[in-house]
């Protein structure tokens, strides 16, 4: 897959967005105008040449027009077409780069308290490629909302929701070529999150991840060190720190907060964790009990 690199600071900007339903025999125009044009296809197919290169945006694929290139409609939707579409300010790419070959853990300079200017840093998006549309539609259609409603309020948060799908597209580049390792690492440590509260079961991992328990545990292990029931306490421990920072709660409150009820248990996982008790780690840590 090809992507394009973009310089950052600053990030994009978004200019206009819309929605559109093509009828058959509709095409797009040509032109060629200084800003990125993105299009996502939800349904049917969008034939669009950028300088003479052909492509066909088919259900679930996104194209990046880039800036100052003639972009025309080559054949016309020959069914109903349902795109977004987004127009975006950015700098031209440094460069197209495959997908394969971004250093991904290449470090960045960072700032420093002598530092009045960013360090340059660069982003990623796909130029043509296939989509799980499900993580990129509540993006598009919340910016839809807000570029209707535009306004002192609304603006903000319409370059943030903008951002946002960027890193999602990043994301998706990146987790392509991630091992099978690092994606059920990653799908574990979100099931841990989002069962919390809920008494540890392998039994369910299994059902909800569809892999055997064994060889999600495996992987966890294999990216952080830790078995899956290591981790939940992690969790754990850090949600429970939080409440005692921030909250008034008892200490047999913030167990059962964190998915444990004993409340003995809690305290001898805590001190195992910390070094000190729940109650010892407010007084020290905050002054209060």
């Amino acid at each position: 897959m090809m992507c394009l690199e973009l310089t950052i600071p600053p990030l994009p900007q978004l200019v206009t967005i819309g929605h559109s339903i093509w009828i058959p025999g509709q095409q797009h125009l040509s032109r060629s105008f200084d800003v990125y044009d993105m299009l996502f296809v939800m349904k049917g197919t969008l034939y669009i040449s950028e300088d003479d290169v052909p492509f066909e945006i088919t259900e679930g694929t996104m194209l990046v027009l880039e800036p100052n290139r003639l972009h025309i409609g080559h054949r016309p939707c020959e069914e109903e077409t349902e795109i977004y579409w987004f127009h975006m300010a950015h700098s031209a790419p440094v460069r197209s780069i495959d997908s394969g070959q971004i250093p991904w853990s290449a470090p960045f300079t960072k700032g420093s308290n002598l530092d009045v200017t960013p360090h340059q840093q660069v982003m990623y998006i796909p130029k043509f490629t296939n989509l799980h549309i499900p993580n990129i539609l509540p993006f598009l259609q919340r910016m839809v909302e807000l570029h209707e409603s535009l306004s002192p309020a609304t603006s903000l948060p319409l370059q943030l929701q903008l951002t946002g799908l960027l890193a999602e597209l990043q994301a998706a580049v990146r987790l392509q070529y991630a091992p099978r390792s690092r994606i059920l690492c990653d799908q574990t440590i979100n099931y841990l999150q989002q069962h919390l509260t809920r008494p540890f079961d392998a039994k369910h991992m299994e059902e909800t991840l569809h892999f055997h328990f064994d060889y999600l545990a495996r992987c966890l292990k294999k990216h952080t060190g830790l078995s899956p029931l290591q981790y939940l306490h992690e969790l754990q421990i850090n949600k429970a720190k939080s409440l005692l920072a921030n909250t008034g709660l008892p200490v047999s409150e913030i167990g059962m907060q964190v998915g444990i009820e004993n409340t003995n248990y809690f305290i001898r996982l805590f001190r195992k964790k910390m070094g000190m008790t729940p109650g010892q780690f407010r007084i020290i840590r905050f002054g209060r009990t």
